[in-house]
């Protein structure tokens, strides 16, 4: 029978998470009431593709490399995990050279409006990131408010809080939205009588929300009995028998996942034209699920991450 990985999904969901997670790349004091915003927007973000997340009876992570929470990926030779090859060293090395790279490169378009109302200093955003080389995107919503604008000839910084959140889709198997809960400051500096520039640094607490659809583990066996031997169909069914017909499951209902974020950056402005670059450490994953049907608390063994982003944006 099928046994969930359920610590595998948890940390895996975790980092997918952090690389969804919409982008800072915005000091804290807003574009104005009439303001207007247009970013095409990089980011890359690290994951731990050969970290494992399974704990031995002290509590501690385990080593066994079947426990790689990245295997899932679609570059991985899944035949490698078959008749116990997993002992074979040949077959971990052919998992791991199918291992997702170490840098996850997102795309993002994202667009930012001020607005007048509910109350000044408002500033709401919208757009959508495609993490490059998966068939995943997610919109992207934020909104932001600053609570003190700043005065540039008083050294007083801009202060503002913001909320984000975002939904993927396009990824098989589960279900994932990020929600993120910011304060920024930030501070507006002109350069030479030409350009302007404002630094700024923040923290964000991040919520992960993930599940899984209903997964079969043996995609290429017929659960209803059905035989279609003699098919000339390279991908033909074959009739299952005892434990295969019996493959379908999903990963438990989980507590949500929190990770916590340090951000800085810097704009420069130029006339309309303004380039972005930020910098963000996201500490390793801790939080567990208390709520396992088996009693036993399935825990995020997610690593730290980091992410370096930049934009190109028009202002108006």
């Amino acid at each position: 029978r099928v046994i969930p990985d359920n610590a595998a999904f948890r940390s895996l969901m975790s980092e997918l998470g952090v690389i969804f997670a919409p982008n800072i790349l915005s000091p804290a004091a807003t574009r104005g009431f009439a303001g207007f915003n247009f970013s095409v927007e990089m980011g890359l973000t690290t994951v731990n593709s050969k970290n494992n997340a399974n704990t031995n009876s002290a509590g501690n992570p385990g080593d066994s490399p079947t426990h790689w929470y990245w295997r899932a990926a679609e570059s991985v030779d899944a035949n490698a995990f078959a008749d116990n090859n997993i002992s074979n060293p040949a077959a971990i090395s052919r998992i791991e050279s199918g291992l997702p790279p170490s840098l996850a490169p997102t795309v993002s378009i994202m667009v930012r409006k001020g607005l007048w109302l509910p109350v000044p200093s408002f500033e709401l955003g919208a757009g959508v990131t495609h993490l490059i080389g998966s068939s995943m995107f997610a919109g992207v919503a934020t909104a932001k408010l600053a609570l003190h604008e700043g005065f540039q000839d008083f050294p007083l910084p801009a202060f503002a809080v913001r909320g984000s959140a975002s939904h993927v889709f396009g990824g098989q198997g589960f279900h994932m939205t990020s929600i993120g809960l910011d304060g920024s400051i930030s501070k507006h500096f002109g350069i030479a009588s030409t350009f302007n520039m404002t630094p700024y640094l923040g923290y964000q607490l991040l919520w992960i929300i993930a599940d899984s659809e209903v997964l079969d583990a043996t995609p290429d066996i017929d659960s209803f009995g059905s035989s279609m031997a003699g098919a000339t169909n390279p991908y033909q069914l074959v009739q299952c028998s005892g434990q295969d017909c019996n493959s379908v499951f999903t990963f438990i209902d989980q507590a949500d996942i929190v990770r916590h974020r340090i951000f800085a950056g810097v704009r420069i402005n130029f006339y309309l034209v303004s380039l972005l670059v930020d910098y963000s450490y996201v500490m390793a994953g801790a939080t567990s699920d208390v709520g396992s049907i088996t009693g036993n608390p399935t825990k995020d063994e997610s690593g730290a991450q980091h992410k370096i982003s930049f934009a190109l944006s028009l202002d108006y």
